[in-house]
């Protein structure tokens, strides 16, 4: 267990920064205590390899780490001990992973491409920037506000490969970006510890296992609620793989077992201890959320309306994270009221009852789906060309700017 590593919550004091820890273990139980001693535990087999990049290289390590994920770590002959160590694990499929079933799920996910990219940026990104300390990372190293749709952009990346269709295979492209997403993990944490700006008394280790766990909600959860809002709701059996294909990226992302929740209740129960007991929030959160709706979700509303509509633009994005998020959080992230999420709302109903009963219609859901996919390529060969991007996450995006941990 992963989490034995670590000193307990009772052996050293909480981050000073987490709220509510009595009610917490009033409510919640093992649960807590688990999730409290989390917070000093970062990802050790990733950090190993991370500390090794000292002796072989950074740029050494990662093009060993890419080999390893493409062609296994027996074709990386000069591994260090710590590539192998977690390979170990990488390599090692849960028993309570079925691929074929994820896929056989997942094949009509497409069909919504559009709205996914909406609950994405409005939903699951914004929905991290609610916790002070977890968003710290971004701050320290430059990567949101100063590149808001440049970020969105590596992260929808990184979710589209993993949807493909074969996307969780051991040598598929989700694979390796996957694993490549836990290095730069670790390579922003070991950057951190060692940094001056890093308040370990209030804000305990750089992305710890708590908050990565936490990611799972973010991408899953949260996105779930958002699409039924907007009226792309998925069917009962889709729902269920996209539990599924979670719980397996959580393994792959270096979640321990203690944390990994497994279904949907397993989700809520773990995202109710985090708003409960979440930093609060701070002017950098809402800095974030200022630079992702002005630089990338404003004009990518605009791109779906016609130059006299454009004014709504603001609005729509507002309400849409309201409706997302809750007036709540909206509220102290600083999103500003819009009486468009009552229109949102009824729009979203009225569309889940429609798209429902075209999704019973036979042929409507591979014939969607096509026209998804299509629309999807469009919309990545648009943004890549708006905003310059030709890599696909951090750790091979182009030098200049504010330097950042995980690139060589």
């Amino acid at each position: 267990m992963l989490l034995s590593m670590a000193a307990t919550a009772s052996e050293r004091d909480l981050p000073t920064t987490v709220h509510n820890h009595d009610e917490a273990m009033r409510r919640f139980g093992d649960h807590a205590s688990t999730y409290f001693d989390a917070m000093w535990q970062g990802d050790p087999l990733a950090d190993a390899l991370v500390a090794d990049f000292a002796t072989i290289g950074h740029g050494r390590g990662m093009r060993m780490l890419r080999k390893a994920c493409r062609e296994g770590i027996d074709a990386v002959p000069e591994a260090p001990r710590s590539l192998r160590d977690l390979f170990v694990e990488l390599d090692d499929v849960p028993d309570w992973v079925d691929l074929r079933a994820i896929y056989r799920g997942s094949r009509h996910f497409a069909r919504y491409t559009r709205q996914s990219g909406i609950v994405l940026g409005a939903a699951s990104l914004v929905s991290g920037y609610a916790n002070s300390t977890a968003s710290r990372p971004l701050e320290l190293t430059g990567r949101y506000v100063e590149n808001a749709g440049v970020r969105t952009i590596e992260v929808g990346s990184w979710l589209l490969a993993v949807n493909q269709q074969g996307g969780l295979d051991r040598f598929s492209e989700g694979f390796e970006l996957t694993v490549r997403v836990r290095v730069i993990h670790a390579l922003v944490r070991q950057h951190l510890r060692e940094s001056p700006e890093w308040d370990t008394a209030a804000w305990g280790v750089p992305i710890p296992q708590a908050f990565l766990a936490y990611t799972l909600i973010e991408f899953c959860l949260i996105p779930l609620r958002g699409m039924r809002a907007i009226g792309a709701p998925y069917l009962p059996h889709e729902v269920d793989t996209f539990y599924a294909m979670w719980r397996y990226l959580g393994h792959l992302l270096g979640v321990c077992e203690e944390l990994l929740p497994v279904d949907e209740a397993d989700q809520e129960r773990l995202e109710a201890l985090y708003l409960l007991t979440r930093p609060e929030v701070d002017d950098y959160c809402r800095r974030l959320v200022g630079a992702i709706n002005e630089e990338f979700l404003v004009p990518e509303i605009e791109e779906l309306l016609p130059a006299p509509l454009h004014p709504v633009a603001p609005p729509t994005v507002h309400a849409l994270e309201r409706v997302f998020l809750g007036d709540g959080i909206a509220d102290e992230l600083g999103v500003p009221a819009s009486r468009m999420k009552h229109a949102v709302r009824v729009i979203g109903f009225v569309l889940g009852f429609v798209n429902l009963l075209i999704d019973r219609v036979p042929g409507t859901l591979s014939l969607r789906t096509r026209l998804g996919e299509r629309y999807r390529v469009k919309q990545e060969e648009r943004l890549r060309a708006r905003y310059s991007v030709a890599h696909d996450l951090v750790d091979d995006s182009p030098s200049g700017g504010r330097p950042h941990p995980a690139r060589a």
